[in-house]
């Protein structure tokens, strides 16, 4: 039976992609920004984000965000690289990423105790871009759509096997030190959640996390749990900051300084990709 390498893209806003497509020509040629537009066929994806879900695999391209958005997201810089090196092999992205969401609340797993006793956060602490909803509910909707990302593959003849989790997050929990302080035991506790109800199809995982751009209050101290806690777990840290990722550029008319500008969602794909492969 053939494997199917599976690549768990979660996170927020960054996650999501909010890169507008319309800069693309400024930062691409002609050809590449066709290939994004028109999508991998070896680099299928299966994503829900906000109010749409893709419901099944996909072809990954631009637009794989907000229903209402022309915008893409790190997906398809790791396509980019992974159709590039990887002679043609075969790769499924599961993403599950919503903006304005933090591990303080939304992204509590089930052996959180907060999670367990349903504890509120005080949500003035940071900034929300979504109505507050129970404690968990990203972390519960990551694990129904890899559940049905597994069935779908076992059902065309796949052998599933989770190969990466690319956590692009960190943003919403950096507006406070308490978050920041509680950060990697609540990642933590994540990670050993989802290996331990997927154990079967956990084999080799490589776990990247990235960090956070500097304009949130506790962006160094975030940061600096992130890498620290990658270089003991033998994970990957990519250093978002050092690798020139811009937020102050796109949109023109008003930059959206919380997001990243195109070529930098296309660039941080790249480097999930890379420390994939490398």
């Amino acid at each position: 039976m053939k494997k199917a390498k599976i690549i768990i893209l979660a996170g927020q806003s960054n996650a999501v992609g909010v890169g507008h497509n319309k800069y693309l020509s400024k930062h691409f040629d002609a050809a590449t920004e066709a290939k994004f537009r028109e999508g991998y066929d070896n680099i299928l994806i299966n994503y829900s984000s906000h109010a749409i879900k893709s419901n099944g695999f996909v072809k990954t391209r631009t637009n794989c965000t907000e229903a209402a958005k022309d915008t893409l997201g790190p997906e398809v810089g790791i396509a980019r690289v992974l159709d590039a090196k990887c002679n043609g092999e075969q790769f499924f992205i599961v993403k599950c990423a919503f903006g304005g969401t933090g591990l303080c609340h939304d992204w509590l797993s089930e052996s959180d105790p907060a999670h367990i006793s349903g504890v509120e956060v005080d949500f003035n602490k940071a900034i929300q871009f979504i109505e507050p909803t129970p404690a968990g509910w990203c972390y519960n909707e990551l694990v129904r759509l890899l559940d049905e990302s597994i069935e779908i593959l076992k059902r065309d003849g796949y052998e599933p096997t989770v190969c990466a989790f690319c956590w692009m997050q960190g943003e919403n929990d950096a507006m406070t030190r308490e978050n920041t302080d509680a950060y990697i035991d609540r990642y933590e506790r994540l990670l050993g959640d989802l290996e331990s109800r997927f154990a079967p199809y956990f084999e080799n995982c490589r776990y990247i996390e990235a960090g956070v751009s500097e304009i949130w209050d506790f962006y160094k101290e975030m940061n600096e749990n992130k890498r620290s806690y990658a270089e003991k777990s033998d994970h990957r840290y990519i250093d978002t900051i050092a690798a020139g990722l811009t937020t102050k550029n796109e949109p023109e008319e008003e930059p959206d300084i919380y997001h990243y500008d195109a070529d930098s969602i296309v660039k941080l794909g790249e480097l999930f990709a890379e420390a994939i492969i490398g």
